[in-house]
């Protein structure tokens, strides 16, 4: 079975119901056109109408997980920010912290600490805070950059697990269910058992550092980063996979654990996104209560008009 043909199955699994329900109930199809009229018993026909109605929510069910995103939609921005990662690899950091890959250093960035000895001769206050404010610091931000953006690119792969698991899941549901209906009167009790990936595609790091030093804050500050289960090899801890058992002898029954799946599936999407969103928080509050961690400071320079530019402040003079 493929996600492709998800709403086919479910219309399969409404067809397969109906047939089951109608006949354990000993109630007969509705003539066709074209085929010789008969007699209703008493009853039958709201008994077939009744069934009808109990099953009509089934594709329903399965509809909004035909229209989830498709993981291949996720590789273009991976692709992205993995090249932001290339320019931000300032060495102090070779290695993503969520997936452990090894990016090689950019050496253009080691054109920022060289320029500290042609500086030496800018005096005044503007020089001094240009060699400690940026210079001095640049590799720092850089290197926080670089985690920042292997975080965004973490939580994107978690995405992508996600809904490949989420989709993997659902039609496993609907198998299963399909399954079950073809099995009930067979000898022995109709019992299934569903193992969702969904939450344990997903892989919490915790406490991954913003920063290779402290030079920039009295302590390095920390976020809980994410990423596809499959990807990570740094410490984490994942979550366990889930089993959920289920059984039933009649139609109404089987259908009933059906949709006992789905909610299950819906439940373990909402708790990977919730994972991920919250990683995504914490990140944005690292970064917004440390920005300076992330930005250089704003050039004094820009403050300069050309009466102004060649005091101590902004360029000095030359010794």
């Amino acid at each position: 079975m493929s996600f492709d043909e998800l709403m086919e199955h479910a219309r399969d699994i409404q067809a397969a119901a109906i047939a089951a329900a109608m006949k354990e109930k000993g109630v007969r199809e509705a003539p066709r056109p074209g085929d010789p009229p008969y007699t209703p018993h008493p009853g039958e026909d709201a008994a077939r109408a009744a069934i009808f109605s109990e099953f009509a929510d089934v594709p329903s069910l399965f509809e909004p997980f035909a229209m989830t995103p498709d993981p291949a939609s996720f590789d273009g921005l991976l692709q992205e920010l993995s090249g932001g990662m290339n320019h931000l690899s300032s060495g102090r950091m070779p290695d993503d912290p969520i997936t452990g890959d090894t990016y090689l250093v950019n050496v253009l960035l080691d054109r920022v600490g060289a320029t500290e000895s042609y500086l030496d001769q800018w005096t005044g206050d503007g020089g001094d805070k240009f060699r400690s404010k940026f210079v001095h610091d640049f590799s720092s931000i850089v290197t926080n950059q670089f985690i920042g953006c292997a975080v965004l690119r973490g939580a994107l792969e978690a995405q992508k697990a996600l809904w490949l698991n989420a989709r993997a899941n659902i039609d496993t549901v609907a198998h299963d269910t399909l399954t079950a209906l073809d099995n009930m009167g067979h000898c022995g009790q109709n019992q299934w058992t569903m193992t969702w990936t969904i939450v344990a595609s997903v892989a919490a790091v915790a406490a991954v550092p913003l920063s290779a030093g402290t030079s920039l804050l009295g302590a390095a500050a920390a976020v809980t980063a994410v990423g596809a289960a499959g990807q990570v090899i740094a410490a984490h801890q994942l979550n366990p996979k889930k089993e959920t058992h289920y059984h039933g002898e009649t139609a109404a029954v089987v259908i009933e654990q059906m949709r006992r799946g789905v909610a299950q599936a819906i439940g373990e999407i909402q708790q990977g996104e919730q994972l991920i969103a919250g990683v995504l928080r914490s990140l944005h509050a690292s970064i917004d209560q440390h920005r300076g961690m992330f930005v250089s400071p704003r050039p004094a320079l820009l403050d300069a008009t050309p009466s102004t530019v060649f005091d101590d402040k902004y360029l000095g003079h030359a010794r």
